[in-house]
């Protein structure tokens, strides 16, 4: 008599655990996504973004 309990064969994926699996990765990803994008408007200043863009010819021909 061995004292090593039998091993069971690993079952097969469920087409239901692979569909949970890949709409919880979905949402996942939305939320990161979501929120990242969140914190990056947020991170925009509006008094800046107002002002428009100035680049270094625009200084010097406002400076004449």
């Amino acid at each position: 008599m061995s004292s090593h309990p039998e091993v069971q064969a690993p079952r097969p994926v469920s087409v239901g655990w692979a569909l949970r699996r890949t709409a919880l990765w979905l949402l996942m990803l939305s939320v990161i996504v979501s929120v990242g994008a969140w914190l990056f408007y947020a991170s925009i200043d509006p008094d800046e973004a107002a002002a428009g863009p100035a680049t270094s010819e625009e200084a010097v021909q406002t400076s004449h």
